[in-house]
């Protein structure tokens, strides 16, 4: 006889009314995770660039911040320093420039704010977001320089031959009226191959006056903003000098060499402070587009990205009209790298003398073009000349081709003079490694075209939107609605048509082409009324990103863009009532991966996340334990692997319905156990506060287990994390934890089985453990079943609170060979504490009343066949059908009519191991009840679909 053992638990939070001056309503918000590619060489750990919504404008000061709310996490944060990035910036009066077509960009409300070295950047920043009033929290980035040393006697300039400067220069030699704003380490104003071209400011000679008010004392000819005064003279190291002869050294002079731009004048800005190091390198492009440079050179950048590196680079785009040329890195990578990396700039990989891509230069969808960059000839400090390598050297070859383009069409805005650029390049593909096929962008740079050939359209991609069957996620089966956005920047089209093609050969194209025929220059189509549709067929990988393809095509005119779609996720976002979070295939909750990947945190109501981790534990004993939460310091524990990956649940008790099946064979200490999980959710005025979760433990071993606990890991971060506290309700056996804030939120775990004995532990999650188990070296498995076995009942017991964790759990329990645990857990949220028990009290009525467990509910069998569901029913065009299957098998899907006839076939062969979906499109069907039967060796199921029109 079986021993049968129930446990069920409820997870809590309570949210009170966020107080803000200004009623407003905040967006779900999942944590800052610093990249894994980001180094703590890529920021200044002490800067935070912050941006303020704009409904607080009249409270953002030069140097301080008037909001309540925000200027107590100062004060927490212990910030030093406050200040407006852009000081000068007035508020934008219109959010369209009608020139460009593009969204302008606010830079008034941005500010760089400083904290002690002690603090931890990333919960600061998601501190600060924590307080409603932000719309982005960044870390500080620091760009790099990108060359490599060559050999210094290069003694011919190669690149101007490949890129057909020469004939370019007999069409247009540049105008004086354009100016490349080189953005670098300084230039050399003793040299005479690069004094003559310098873009002098003659409305502020200088005389210790700011005579034209632009907040800059004296700067007549550029600025240097790493050293905060008006010599941009470089005094570290060779690269801003070899790259601004690249671009604009004088030509014609009987001196040195050619620059690129020919007559095009620059304008030096140094970004470096006196180490060399690039302190203010997205200032300096706001700078040199304030200050008139048609063309931005950065021949640096960073692995790091945010939403402050493209606003900066929107500003130049379309706040002025000024194009952003950038260097795509040199780490030899399929990459992105920042700023190239950003939507509107152009950017810009490597090639040698024979249209090679350069063995350093980065490459991938994101590059634009090519242009020469290996053992690039250049002017030198100290008046002398040498060659150097990198996507540095490329850039500033781009940026004087660009420079030219705009001379000869001045009318062009900034994306036209890139787009031209991109148009007439020439194909370097085939002179390439297959593997870098469309990685190079549209090929290597051709000035001479890009000034002669001027009837090519130039359609570009600009978004795309994607729709499934029923969720806002997309697993093997589901059939997606893709509908693409275009643009055309250039010449007129009159005979456009698009396909769509997949790059994968685990997705299906079913419509694969829209036709447009004529686009007028700068007018935008989509295909939003005809959508590309595509299925994810059966073998699909698990979170696996699928690459699309998108050829655009008009007479002799093509082009190729690239996009992919994350599918098969093994994660499902619930969002049905007030409570948002996300239910894994492997245990964890809020989040899919470490670090705050894919995954809602826990909302309520729209506020920002209350959860940096959590995730189930089981053990029985200090050194076996099995969990998917952290572990030794700087790792996570991933000891659950998916068998049944989580979906809808056949079993139909609420509004949400999930079900899944992992076990613990990754443990390094596996207890045997294999575990069903369902999850419910409803949407009913009293029970839209909470989500009920069940957990099925099986022992699979040939052993019994013996002392089995398990129980639910929760590092809550409830607004602010420092000040938080945990307590324990013995009546309803619920720990629950809350900020000590005004109006503090509350978030908990309630036991709601009563077969053994609740047990809770609070961990106050600082150095020394407040007298508990101190986790801030590690979780080690013996930390693990502490917490999971012993009890403690407060954490944050102080008159302040800190930052803490919550285990619930309970046991012990013993499980003979096949016996199950059935274990269940809820997320509610509440308004108050009051709030908060009457949501654990309807949680509880529903288990007891409604949610099968030990009485009546079955299991998961991942040995049996069995049918999931067909939605939507009744439908009007595509259904779903999803099934189980223990091992691959023939399996027959028939649809018939009312009168027994066969209608359709909708699939009649073998099918893979696991949970499967089948699409079929209904709309060629008359309305009616049709029967369907999915069959499979002993197992059938049958039901009615109702079509509708």
């Amino acid at each position: 006889m079986k021993k049968i053992i129930v446990i069920f638990f409820v997870l809590i939070p309570l949210f009170a009314l966020t107080q803000n001056l200004q009623k407003i309503e905040k967006e779900v918000f999942s944590y800052f995770k610093l990249p894994e590619n980001v180094s703590q060489e890529d920021y200044q750990p002490e800067k935070i660039i912050i941006k303020i919504k704009p409904q607080y404008r009249s409270m953002a000061k030069s140097s301080s911040i008037e909001i309540p709310a925000l200027n107590e996490e100062f004060q927490q944060l212990g910030v030093k320093s406050i200040q407006k990035k852009f000081p000068a910036e007035k508020p934008v009066s219109n959010k369209l420039n009608k020139n460009i077509d593009g969204q302008i960009v606010d830079l008034s409300l941005i500010y760089e704010i400083e904290i002690p070295q002690s603090v931890s950047l990333e919960k600061a920043i998601n501190k600060l977001y924590r307080t409603g009033v932000i719309v982005y929290a960044e870390p500080l980035y620091i760009p790099k320089l990108l060359f490599s040393p060559n050999d210094p006697n290069v003694s011919s300039q190669y690149a101007l031959a490949i890129m057909k400067a020469y004939q370019a220069w007999d069409i247009t030699q540049g105008d004086t009226n354009v100016v490349i704003g080189i953005l670098d380490t300084g230039t050399d104003f003793n040299h005479p191959d690069l004094l003559g071209n310098i873009k002098y400011n003659y409305n502020d000679p200088i005389n210790g006056i700011d005579d034209d008010n632009d907040g800059y004392i004296d700067n007549f000819r550029g600025w240097n903003l790493g050293e905060t005064n008006n010599y941009p003279q470089i005094n570290s190291g060779s690269h801003g000098v070899h790259v601004t002869g690249i671009a604009a050294a004088s030509t014609n002079n009987n001196t040195g060499i050619a620059g690129v731009g020919f007559n095009c004048k620059y304008l030096p800005v140094k970004v470096s402070n006196q180490n060399g190091i690039l302190t203010h390198a997205y200032d300096g492009i706001v700078y040199a587009a304030n200050q008139g440079c048609q063309i931005i050179n950065c021949s640096w950048g960073s692995v790091g990205g945010g939403q402050y590196g493209q606003d900066i680079i929107n500003y130049a785009t379309f706040n002025k009209g000024a194009l952003v040329v950038a260097a795509a890195g040199n780490n030899s990578k399929d990459e992105k790298f920042y700023p190239a990396a950003y939507a509107n700039t152009l950017s810009v990989g490597a090639t040698n003398t024979n249209d090679k891509k350069w063995t350093g230069s980065n490459y991938g969808y994101s590059i634009d073009v090519c242009a020469p960059g290996e053992g690039i000839y250049s002017t030198m400090p100290d008046n002398i000349y040498g060659g150097l390598s990198g996507t540095s050297m490329a850039t500033p070859n781009a940026a004087g081709a660009a420079a030219l383009v705009k001379s000869y069409f001045p009318s062009y805005n900034a994306l036209q003079i890139a787009e031209q650029l991109k148009v007439t390049a020439d194909k370097i593909d085939g002179l390439n490694e297959k593997s870098l096929e469309s990685k190079l962008g549209r090929g290597r740079i051709n000035i001479y075209r890009a000034l002669t050939e001027t009837n090519t359209p130039s359609i570009v991609l600009t978004n795309q939107t994607f729709k499934g069957s029923m969720h806002d996620y997309f697993i093997a089966g589901d059939t997606v609605s893709i509908s693409c956005f275009f643009k055309n920047y250039l010449a007129p089209a009159s005979n456009v048509s698009v396909t769509l093609k997949a790059k994968d050969n685990f997705i299906k194209v079913l419509n694969s082409s829209t036709y447009f025929g004529s686009i007028p220059t700068l007018d935008s189509v989509n295909n939003s009324a005809d959508p590309f549709r595509v299925v994810i067929l059966k073998d699909a990988p698990e979170n696996t990103e699928a690459l699309f393809t998108v050829t655009i095509q008009d007479g002799n005119y093509t082009a190729d863009y690239f996009f992919t779609l994350m599918v098969n996720v093994d994660f499902i976002n619930v969002k049905i009532n007030d409570i948002g979070t996300t239910i894994t295939s492997s245990g964890k909750i809020g989040y899919n991966k470490q670090g705050q990947q894919y995954g809602l945190g826990f909302t309520y109501k729209n506020n920002p996340t209350l959860l940096y981790e959590g995730g189930l534990m089981v053990g029985n004993s200090e050194s076996a334990v099995s969990s998917c939460v952290r572990g030794e310091q700087g790792k996570t524990n991933q000891d659950f692997k998916s068998i049944l990956r989580v979906t809808d649940s056949p079993l139909m008790v609420a509004d949400i319905n999930l079900e899944g099946k992992f076990n613990d064979n990754t443990s390094l200490t596996p207890l045997n156990v294999s575990i069903n999980h369902n999850a419910y959710a409803w949407n009913s005025p009293e029970h839209r506060k909470y989500i009920i979760i069940l957990y099925d433990i099986v022992n699979k071993g040939d052993k019994p287990i013996n002392n089995l606990y398990a129980g639910i890991f929760a590092d809550w971060d409830i607004m602010d994390y420092s000040v938080n506290r945990i307590n324990y309700d013995s009546d309803n056996k619920m720990g629950y934890s809350y900020s000590l804030e005004p109006n503090g939120l509350y978030a908990g775990i309630k036991l709601l089985s009563s077969t053994a004995p609740p047990i809770h532990y609070a961990i106050d999650n600082i150095n020394g453990g407040a007298g508990g188990v101190d986790i801030t070296g590690g979780f080690e498995n013996n930390k693990k079943f502490a917490t999971l076995s012993t009890s403690r009942n407060e954490a944050g017991a102080n008159q302040f609170g800190n930052d803490i964790i919550d285990v619930m759990s309970t046991g012990p329990f013993y499980l003979s060979p096949g016996d199950t645990a059935f274990i269940a857990f809820a997320l509610i949220a509440g308004d108050d504490l009051v709030d908060l028990k009457s949501s654990a009290f309807a949680a509880q009525n529903k288990y007891d009343t409604e949610i099968p467990h030990n009485r009546n509910h079955k299991p998961i069998d991942e040995n049996e066949v069995w049918f999931g569901k067909c939605y939507p029913n009744p439908t009007k065009n595509d259904v779903t059908f999803e099934f189980y299957l223990p091992s691959p098998a023939p399996v027959d899907l028939i649809l018939y009519n009312s009168m027994g006839q066969i209608i359709e076939i909708i699939v009649q062969e073998a099918s893979p191991q696991g949970f499967n979906r089948i699409t079929t499109d209904t709309s060629i069907l008359n309305a009616g009840v049709y029967i369907y039967r999915l069959t499979s060796g002993e197992f059938s199921s049958s039901g009615k679909l109702t079509v509708i029109k």
